[in-house]
């Protein structure tokens, strides 16, 4: 009997455990996610565009969820590089989980209660930082990093001249979260300065701002034209009953707040429609709109994950992809000996141009989205100007797809 009962136990955990090229594609993701985490949020860079990034997790996710032992504790962002100025955040800094369509949108809010309402507010594609003030003076800034660890830019902040030192009027304890962003006027006059200094141009606003709190010259970090929107409160006594009296709180302390909109469930999509229309108008970048319980009762019933809070959801702006067959990968080797693998796909239109080609970063990529020769793929001209592949159609296989191989082999 001990011998049948060892047989169905060794059974039917061989055929739960997941197989051996799922378990290589996860490794693969997790080494790109974090790649892309440490450029991200350390080094003010992005390996690739948010929505390919998406692509990448949630394929993680599908995997982790179908395989419960693939599951890895993956944090939000990654750890600070340097350990001398590391802040350890009071509460976890987490991030939002993400919706690219309507009916995502209404599954969120059939979750949450649709007769509750709901703040919906512009999401800034800035740096995260937490601003701490005691007794009306600020006294610490820090970034968000890996959610419970962040760099302390306290000077920088004070240097930047974003926020007031000394609040009127403000509780004992307040501390605020928010996102410093580089306005684009101010982007474009920075990149006027540098070239009348024979500089080459700086690409991205975010990265730009981000980058700026890293600097040790405090002159030109006053100088570039920093801002921030506030918007959330962490911790202050006694904490506001919702989210539109958070942010009252803020302005009457003469804090810089997002500009937020109160609405009922039925009207989400519809403010979320008109934010959309008025994103051209914005001065700051944005890459979507933040759905938010106001309820801070009802946002904290609903708990969190180690991720993202149940209560919030971020509509983000999508590219629509345009999907082609992959006919081939190339590597080009760069002057400091790097090969770096594109890809050669059928000829599609993509915003008016005609692409044929867009880089796979490396072969970890590559493993990682499980790209195979003549699969078919999905493109999108990532912010309006890099071709990106952001995921393969394995439904369209026919089984004549080849593997991609090591160029090292």
């Amino acid at each position: 009997m001990r011998n049948v009962l060892l047989f169905f136990i060794v059974v039917h955990l061989s055929c739960s455990a997941a197989p051996l090229s799922f378990v290589q594609q996860a490794d693969n993701l997790r080494l790109i996610l974090r790649q892309a985490d440490e450029a991200y949020y350390n080094h003010h860079s992005s390996l690739m565009s948010d929505a390919a990034y998406d692509a990448l997790r949630s394929q993680y996710d599908r995997l982790a969820a179908e395989y419960p032992e693939l599951a890895s504790a993956s944090p939000v962002g990654a750890p600070p590089s340097e350990p001398s100025n590391h802040v350890v955040h009071a509460i976890p800094i987490l991030s939002l989980q993400k919706a690219y369509t309507d009916e995502a949108v209404e599954t969120f809010l059939e979750n949450c209660g649709t007769n509750l309402l709901y703040c919906v507010e512009p999401k800034i594609d800035g740096l995260t930082v937490v601003l701490s003030y005691c007794d009306g003076l600020l006294v610490q800034a820090a970034t968000r990093g890996d959610g419970k660890t962040g760099v302390d830019v306290t000077s920088a902040i004070l240097a930047s001249g974003v926020v007031p030192v000394a609040l009127t009027n403000a509780p004992a304890q307040l501390d605020v979260r928010g996102e410093v962003l580089l306005p684009f006027p101010a982007f474009e006059a920075l990149n006027r300065r540098r070239a009348e200094t024979g500089q080459s141009p700086l690409k991205s606003p975010r990265n730009t701002a981000a980058g700026t709190l890293n600097l040790s010259d405090y002159a030109e970090i006053a100088n570039r034209g920093l801002a921030i929107q506030l918007f959330d409160v962490l911790a202050t006594e006694p904490m506001p009953a919702t989210h539109t009296e958070a942010l009252a709180l803020l302005e009457s302390v003469g804090l810089p707040t997002i500009e937020s909109r109160t609405v009922a469930a039925s009207d989400v999509l519809s403010t979320v429609a008109a934010l959309n229309q008025q994103r051209a108008g914005f001065l700051f970048p944005t890459d979507g709109v933040v759905i938010k319980l106001d309820d801070r009762a009802a946002f904290e019933h609903l708990g969190a994950t180690a991720h993202h809070p149940h209560g919030a959801l971020a509509r983000k702006y999508k590219d629509r992809p345009v999907e082609t067959r992959l006919l081939g990968v190339d590597w080009a080797r760069g002057a400091t000996g790097k090969s770096t693998p594109i890809a050669r796909f059928e000829p599609v239109e993509l915003q008016g141009a005609t692409t044929q080609n867009a880089t796979l970063h490396n072969l970890a990529h590559i493993r990682a989205m499980d790209l195979r020769i003549g699969d078919c793929i999905q493109v999108i001209r990532a912010g309006g100007a890099v071709p990106e592949i952001i995921g393969v159609c394995p439904e369209r296989r026919t089984g004549s797809e080849t593997p991609i191989p090591d160029p090292s082999l």
